[in-house]
């Protein structure tokens, strides 16, 4: 059989569509990790340590790196700036001059213009 321009012929993908990755994990170093979240290095390994941040992966001897989407999600869980609402503020007793225990409060002091006896 001869075959012409108009034929096609399926593309045999691999062993089976399990196997086919749609995204590569990426591996990220200390220093993108640092960039991407804005922690230093003693940060980021003080949280590891806490359990407050995902652990790296080890590449070969000393070097490690994280996973990108892990990093992502540990961003992600962060809440937004403004996003808790804070309790309002409590306003403070008007206070005497001193407030130490057993101390009488201070005279208010003459202002300059009556010190200097403009008034």
């Amino acid at each position: 059989m001869q075959r012409t321009a108009t034929q096609t012929t399926p593309i045999q993908a691999g062993p089976g569509p399990s196997d086919v990755r749609p995204y590569r994990e990426r591996l990220l170093r200390i220093d993108d990790v640092c960039f991407m979240t804005g922690l230093g290095r003693s940060t980021i390994y003080a949280k590891v340590k806490a359990g407050d941040f995902p652990g790296p992966v080890q590449l070969h001897g000393a070097s490690v790196a994280w996973r990108e989407t892990q990093v992502d999600a540990w961003i992600a869980a962060r809440p937004a700036v403004g996003a808790t609402p804070e309790a309002p503020p409590v306003p403070k007793p008007a206070a005497a001059a001193s407030t130490k225990p057993g101390r009488a409060p201070r005279a208010p002091r003459p202002t300059r213009a009556a010190a200097m006896g403009a008034i």
